[in-house]
């Protein structure tokens, strides 16, 4: 991954990968078929690369379905920008998108290389048509398309951000590499059993899930500084959720020993503590606060949370209401 793709991951120079990447951050949601899961898990995992550090799912669907969903569209005024983001990249978040799943590998101690394979009804010609006319180079890989998005020819070490309908209703998004691995149909990340086993962690029910072994990512340097620094600590985490009225759910870090999970148990109560204490003049923020729950097992520590949608609409700022120093 460039420099540039390392924080950007799908944007660089493709605006149609910025644009999806922006769209589903800001119209996040879902309703899963059955027929995508296996034992719980969403088929598309293998595409994922085998070698995978961090793995992500987030059912599109069900949060689009959701109570929560529903009240954050009362708030909003201005729906111009979901119409424009479908005109351009063919693609209709509420309905086209039912989930989608995200891998992060390293690249050696200096880096490291994303993907995102969305499942869901596409149109594949035309958005493939619409990457081409936004500077995309066709190419062919396996017997099937390729569209190389960020391209920097004069730069032969650095890796392009790439897209290519892995089945016509499974798009691929992500490092030129990780893309013709998930073509070629290569191991994929459900067959990691180490990174598997964390989904024990996670309600099969939950809408998003994160887990992540980060003995690999420790020693590497494309982390930044102080986060490299902050999960020294830990050998693997794993994060699930439900939204429907609010959001709930569980984050485990597994440290790297029973003493160094107690001392980071402390560490968070004492975090807790203080949060509570400089909220008091916040109830909202109390209100969060006191959804937070810590206890721990072994070297295991668990952080459960639930917040229901009021607590969480009182955190986000009114649309309506000017920011601050606005005209």
């Amino acid at each position: 991954m460039t420099k540039g793709t390392r924080y950007t991951v799908f944007g660089g120079g493709g605006l149609l990968v910025a644009g999806l990447a922006v769209g589903l951050a800001a119209w996040l949601g879902s309703g899963l078929p059955a027929r995508v899961l296996a034992q719980g898990r969403p088929d598309e995992l293998r595409h994922l690369p085998a070698e995978a550090a961090i793995i992500s799912f987030a059912n599109i669907r069900q949060v689009m379905d959701s109570d929560l969903r529903e009240r954050l569209r009362e708030r909003e005024s201005d729906t111009s920008g979901a119409a424009a983001f479908e005109n351009r990249t063919g693609i209709d978040i509420d309905r086209d998108v039912n989930h989608v799943v995200a891998a992060v590998a390293p690249v050696g101690r200096n880096d490291a290389e994303a993907i995102a394979v969305l499942a869901g009804r596409f149109d594949p010609a035309r958005i493939e048509s619409l990457a081409i006319a936004e500077g995309g180079v066709r190419m062919e890989h396996a017997g099937r398309p390729l569209i190389l998005i960020d391209t920097d020819r004069d730069n032969p070490e650095g890796d392009d951000t790439a897209m290519a309908f892995l089945e016509p209703d499974v798009l691929a998004l992500g490092s030129e590499t990780l893309v013709r691995q998930a073509l070629d149909g290569e191991a994929g990340a459900d067959t990691n059993d180490r990174l598997m086993a964390l989904l024990q962690h996670v309600d099969e029910a939950s809408t998003a899930w994160t887990v992540g072994r980060l003995e690999t990512l420790q020693e590497s340097e494309w982390l930044p500084e102080g986060l490299a620094s902050q999960v020294s600590q830990v050998s693997a985490f794993a994060l699930g959720g439900q939204v429907n009225g609010g959001v709930r759910g569980r984050l485990t870090a597994e440290a790297t020993d029973e003493q160094t999970g107690r001392n980071l148990r402390d560490l968070l109560q004492g975090f807790l503590a203080l949060g509570r204490l400089q909220a008091a003049e916040r109830p909202e923020l109390a209100e969060l606060l006191n959804t937070l729950q810590l206890t721990s097992s072994g070297p295991n520590v668990m952080l459960t949370f639930d917040l229901p949608a009021d607590t969480l609409l009182e955190l986000l700022p009114d649309r309506d209401t000017p920011a601050a120093g606005a005209p």
